[in-house]
């Protein structure tokens, strides 16, 4: 009877380890196949896209109306909210050409109607700068924080 009973548990903890939450396959973190996270990985794919392709009506869908961006820094010269997106975005763009982002996933956390992303980012692109063109090249780390607005996800800061 003993020997059953070290057998039933070696058999419900080893189909225990196996019923583990279902990841999103392909990612280079382990990343729980949820809705939501799917919903945020679109969202992280829609910017990259609309950022590539230089669409500033695209970048602005994406933002919640509660948008405020620091940059990074205290000086606020720098900071924008939502109706400071197009501006943004307009006046980089009109100094760049052929633009290219790569993100890579390093964190995702979702709590209730709150997530942060945070990603790895290297984008290159064409300067025109008065003195000619110039090629450069960005390399850093950034944490996108969104919010669900009527069921939607839309990002309040790190764009």
């Amino acid at each position: 009877m003993r020997q059953i009973s070290l057998y039933l548990l070696f058999v419900v903890g080893i189909l225990t380890i196996g019923c583990g939450p279902k990841m999103i396959p392909g990612m280079n973190i382990e990343v729980a196949d949820t809705p939501d996270n799917r919903a945020l990985l679109v969202v992280l794919e829609k910017f990259q896209q609309a950022f590539e392709k230089q669409d500033v009506d695209a970048l602005v869908e994406l933002a919640s109306s509660k948008f405020y961006e620091t940059s990074g820094s205290s000086d606020t010269k720098d900071h924008y909210d939502y109706e400071g997106i197009r501006k943004h975005f307009s006046e980089h763009f009109n100094l760049v050409e052929k633009c290219t982002l790569n993100i890579t996933l390093k964190d995702m956390v979702v709590e209730e109607d709150q997530a942060t992303i945070d990603y790895r980012f290297v984008t290159r692109y064409l300067m025109k700068l008065p003195s000619g063109e110039k090629w450069q090249l960005k390399d850093d780390i950034n944490r996108m924080k969104l919010a669900k607005e009527a069921g939607q996800w839309k990002v309040l800061s790190g764009m």
